[in-house]
């Protein structure tokens, strides 16, 4: 990557420097969290907890330059105090968070006690140029070639997991994106990645639109597989409609580290005219499991995800209601079953805007199913949050 960024930096330079503008915006939130587990879980240690808290503390910082009317370069930090019984209880949790898998890693915990810790990961890092109809990326950033709202099959670049509600930026990738827009409702990009395990996507996706449907095709190579998918965005009647797949195949000499698979989702949402908000979402995942395979943990959902791989169930159900009480209050409801091992997973959702800039959400998940099931893990497992937002 650095072979790569520091020619284009030089090249920017001799761009010339206009009109220079520098931008800063971010939030601050405090959460308090709260988890209670059915089973108590056992430690290596020969110790054990069946309840435990944290108080977390998380600053945002996203800083744009843009010295010429093509040339932007954004940076984007997060900072987060973490103190509590949690971090005592579990053993290395703390390390969970000073580790990023990018090709440089950038994450780090500048201070680490026994039961809080500090650190400080900067998730977006890139260059952003546009010459006429082309616009090139390099640098950490997200690639969001995922269509629905749930599941991404078409995300190669940054999958991410629904339940990881705090984290609205979504992970980013030390990548390198070439985007060509051939008209106005069409394009086409190439994108490359690599990480520090050396494990490269290099993929291509055009996007266009039939019939007021946005649909786009996409191939190239995913870590060990050839990737062929694509997906689409669009109405029936007044329902939004949208769905995506990939199929992947192992490379030639990789048939050891990999196995022919397919994911793929669908969905619909509706808003009423009293502004109530439904929505439904299907995923099958060939690569799932119908039986009892070990399950998802809220104090990391996003371990071992991929596009590729977006749940241990092979079929998944999502559904969600929402509605505005007043322009003040919001409430919801979300829910993920999995109809073969019967887990399912429960998340309420209250917001209230206090004043201009500042929100207050109050949330729980609720994990239910037996031991060793997709959500029930760990049995029934029941998590609650507070959490003050101020944004800047």
């Amino acid at each position: 990557m650095k072979k790569i960024l520091l020619p284009v930096l030089l090249l920017f330079a001799f761009t010339g420097l206009q009109a220079q503008k520098l931008t800063l915006s971010g939030y601050i939130k405090d959460m308090q969290g709260y988890y209670y587990f059915e089973n108590p879980l056992v430690l290596p240690a020969d110790g054990s907890f069946q309840q435990t808290t944290y108080n977390q503390i998380h600053n945002r910082l996203n800083l744009a330059f843009q010295p010429t009317d093509n040339l932007r370069f954004e940076l984007g930090v997060r900072n987060r105090f973490i103190v509590g019984k949690l971090i005592h209880d579990i053993p290395g949790y703390a390390d969970l968070f000073e580790t990023d898998n990018g090709l440089k890693d950038m994450s780090w915990n500048l201070v680490e006690k026994t039961n809080w810790f500090l650190n400080t990961s900067i998730d977006r890092f890139y260059a952003d140029y546009t010459w006429k109809n082309l616009q090139l990326k390099v640098g950490r950033q997200r690639i969001n070639w995922g269509i629905n709202l749930v599941w991404n099959p078409n995300d190669l670049f940054n999958a991410f997991s629904y339940i990881d509600f705090d984290y609205e930026e979504r992970p980013g990738s030390d990548a390198v994106l070439l985007t060509w827009y051939t008209s106005g409702s069409s394009s086409l990009d190439v994108a490359f990645k690599t990480d520090r395990y050396h494990n490269t996507t290099a993929a291509a996706r055009y996007l266009f639109n039939f019939h007021d449907y946005d649909i786009q095709f996409i191939g190239g190579k995913n870590e060990n597989d050839f990737v062929l998918g694509g997906g689409w965005s669009g109405n029936i009647g007044k329902v939004s409609f949208r769905g995506e797949g990939t199929l992947f195949t192992p490379l030639p000499g990789k048939e050891n580290l990999s196995s022919t698979s397919v994911s793929a989702t669908v969905s619909a949402d509706y808003t009423f005219n009293n502004s109530l908000y439904i929505h439904s979402a299907f995923l099958f995942n060939s690569m799932g499991t119908t039986g009892r395979e070990g399950g998802i943990s809220l104090i990391d959902p996003n371990e071992n995800l991929s596009a590729k791989r977006l749940s241990i169930g092979k079929y998944e159900w999502f559904g969600q209601v929402s509605y505005p009480v007043n322009p003040i209050l919001n409430v919801s409801l979300a829910g993920m079953l999995n109809p073969s091992d019967h887990s399912s997973y429960i998340g309420p959702m209250v917001t209230v805007s206090l004043m201009e800039n500042l929100e207050l959400m109050l949330t729980a998940q609720v994990l239910l199913g037996e031991t060793g099931s997709e959500y029930g893990a760990f049995g029934n497992t029941y998590a609650g949050f507070g959490r003050l937002r101020w944004s800047f």
